[in-house]
């Protein structure tokens, strides 16, 4: 296993030395979300595709169904996906699948902890959208060592697809390790037998973020950089960089990111250039705006 050698890298390299951006400016208002249609915000990606596009999902409870919006949050529309009705859509994030990008909706949530498996459904991304839509395929998946609890996911360049998971605790008071997982594009290219993840790893959050409170260790996002270089984790205090390549192992320098935080902070996303990322929040029920928040790189 891995998972000791993460957590001694990660404690033994400081923010400063690790890696591509030694300074990560403040968090600052970047643009809100339309409260009216995302109104329970679990999920963000932005488009390198299509310039001045997010999109977004809804927690459980949602249908199956994402929103697009401009960059800042601005004209919202729903897209309605052809299938039947998920359990608890927690992420959502762009992807390769073939020559393609596609939309993958991530079916993972599992607060008791007794899901059988796991959906994704990919829909390839368009210049339009029309109301609703039909996906490419739906590929169920497994764990190989029982049920687990997710909110966080992200597609690497070369087509693979991470997981990590958060405490299998509808209240979330079990502190523990997040587990790591990964599909590869060849499972991802399955929509007919049930695909089983293989276990990558561990990362020590609760070690990791010990400088805050307990809801700081829990994961909650997850984004690949474009190069495939970096992740970026999110959690619900703070994010976590990881400077290293999710492909080649988890062995490697982090930094701490501290941020302007929101209450149930559970969505957040590179930048395409790599220059920064955004988030936002899932508490938007009934509120009269909610901010989406950028990150920028201050000194590379």
């Amino acid at each position: 296993m891995r998972a000791a050698s993460l957590a001694c890298a990660l404690l033994l390299v400081s923010p400063a030395a690790a890696g591509t951006c030694r300074t990560w400016g403040a968090a600052e208002p970047f643009g809100a979300l339309d409260t009216k249609r995302v109104n329970e915000a679990s999920g963000l990606d932005v488009s390198a595709r299509f310039r001045d596009r997010l999109y977004h999902n809804n927690d459980s409870g949602d249908g199956l169904r994402f929103y697009v919006s401009g960059l800042k949050g601005e004209a919202t529309r729903a897209v309605d996906v052809e299938g039947p009705d998920p359990r608890d859509i927690e992420e959502l994030s762009l992807g390769p699948c073939g020559a393609k990008t596609c939309l993958y909706l991530g079916d993972i949530g599992d607060n008791p902890g007794k899901r059988d498996g796991v959906v994704f459904t990919l829909v390839v991304e368009k210049k339009t959208f029309k109301d609703k839509v039909k996906p490419l395929r739906a590929v169920r998946a497994r764990y190989p060592d029982g049920p687990h609890n997710a909110e966080a996911f992200a597609l690497h360049p070369n087509g693979d697809l991470f997981l990590v998971t958060k405490p299998v605790d509808a209240r979330m008071t079990k502190p523990g390790p997040a587990l790591v997982y990964r599909l590869t594009a060849a499972q991802l290219r399955d929509g007919r037998d049930v695909q089983t993840f293989a276990k990558v790893g561990e990362i020590d959050l609760p070690t990791i973020m010990a400088e805050f409170p307990f809801p700081g260790s829990i994961a909650t996002a997850l984004d690949i950089s474009a190069d495939g270089k970096r992740a970026l984790l999110l959690t619900y205090v703070a994010a976590l960089v990881l400077d290293f390549d999710l492909a080649e192992g988890l062995d490697g320098p982090h930094q701490i990111v501290r941020l302007d935080t929101m209450p149930q902070q559970e969505a957040a996303a590179w930048l395409p250039d790599g220059s920064g990322f955004l988030y936002d929040t899932e508490l938007t029920r009934n509120a009269k705006g909610a901010r989406i928040d950028r990150v920028l790189c201050k000194a590379p």
